[in-house]
């Protein structure tokens, strides 16, 4: 069993070539949580899903412009600050603290 924030290793791409991964695919809005300073010219990002068929622990209801969603603070990502699309409007700050409580979970941080 591999421990959090010990155990290293490189991911396997064979995995990926052959489609058998459970990774996030195709476009999804995502809640930038780099900082401004760090926002040059990359961004950290957590997507956003509208499937909710089950939400665990490690994510967060969203409710953005009316839409119902999920932020997946376990498919943390970094994409070049040119892919951001068009701007969609800002979560409340109950939901930002959720994701913050969320991201102590995916990443195994001791509080």
């Amino acid at each position: 069993m591999r421990k959090s924030g010990v155990d290293l290793s490189f991911p396997s791409k064979e995995e990926k070539e052959k489609g058998i991964t459970h990774e996030l695919k195709g476009f999804h809005p995502g809640v930038v949580i780099s900082n401004n300073q760090q926002n040059r010219p990359l961004i950290t990002i957590i997507p956003l899903t509208s499937q909710l068929d089950k939400v665990y622990p490690f994510e967060v209801e969203t409710n953005l412009n009316n839409r119902k969603g999920k932020a997946l603070t376990d498919q943390i990502t970094t994409i070049d600050k040119k892919r951001l699309g068009d701007y969609l409007g800002q979560l409340d700050k109950k939901t930002m603290r959720e994701i913050q409580e969320a991201l102590y979970i995916t990443l195994a941080f001791e509080e």
